[in-house]
């Protein structure tokens, strides 16, 4: 390294090594005078255009590893910083460790009510709110029938229709079963929709397993419905016979076809990835 006495400006070089961190006491050999050499510092890592102790700027390519104004060292401000920012994280992880400074929890976000509501229209939500509607209804109808049934104004009805007399036994099998089973087939068709609704598999499977009992049990009660009517003592014409027949076909493919279509949508990729299996 290059060095030169303060007092005659004499220059000479020296090897870095040769200087101690501490510095070296050094007699010009042309005027005698005394004088300190100091190790120079290895900064080029903090060699910066903009002061951070007082923010003094170059406003240029210079750069500098002390400041010109304030005479900061760069690379001891910023260990000094960020020893300093490293004890303040510290200091705050302790707080929360011990409940005295919690952080402040994030601010709630604000979701609009159509955000919501397109959020919540999944396949697994409309299939499930569907079947909730639809079970409801069954059920009401269901309720509907169990008020107006009463076996022994059926029984006078019968009579008087009929001049024969019939069974309570008959009565109930012929005009009060149908609205039980709508009443027990329509709760737990929901009781299970709640189930679906929670992405459950069971649930999934039962209500797959009660809409293929509604495909079956459609057409076999309009085919008992049928057979009842052709043994009634009544005249039948063979216009009765189509127009029940055509009644039978329709209505079949009226409930069984969009049943059908649910059944095959719940084996969808999309209702199953969404339910836990």
């Amino acid at each position: 390294m290059k060095i030169e006495c303060p007092n005659c400006n004499a220059s000479g070089t020296v090897p870095s090594h040769a200087i101690p961190e501490e510095g070296r006491f050094f007699n010009c050999p042309r005027c005698k005078h005394g004088f300190t050499v100091m190790k120079p510092r290895d900064t080029s890592s903090f060699l910066v255009d903009t002061c951070p102790a007082c923010n003094y700027s170059s406003f240029g390519e210079e750069r500098f590893d002390v400041c010109p104004k304030c005479g900061a060292i760069i690379k001891t401000f910023l260990e000094r910083q960020r020893e300093e920012q490293r004890m303040v994280r510290e200091q705050e992880l302790l707080n929360v460790k011990h409940g005295q400074g919690a952080l402040d929890p994030p601010p709630e976000e604000i979701v609009s009510p159509v955000a919501v509501v397109m959020d919540s229209l999944n396949p697994v939500n409309l299939v499930g709110w569907g079947c909730g509607v639809a079970a409801a209804v069954i059920v009401c109808m269901g309720i509907m029938g169990l008020l107006d049934y009463n076996t022994d104004e059926i029984k006078e009805q019968i009579f008087t229709q009929r001049d024969e007399h019939v069974s309570s036994l008959y009565v109930f099998f012929r005009y009060g079963l149908m609205p039980w089973m709508k009443v027990l087939y329509g709760t737990v068709i929901m009781v299970t929709v709640y189930f679906f609704l929670r992405c459950q598999a069971p649930a999934l499977k039962a209500l797959v397993i009660l809409i293929r009992v509604m495909i079956a049990f459609v057409p076999l009660y309009l085919l008992v419905c049928f057979v009842s009517w052709v043994l009634q003592p009544i005249p039948h014409s063979v216009g009765g016979y189509f127009v029940q027949l055509i009644n039978m076909v329709l209505l079949t493919a009226l409930f069984g076809i969009p049943l059908a279509l649910l059944d095959r949508f719940l084996h969808d990729k999309k209702i199953v990835s969404q339910v836990k299996l």
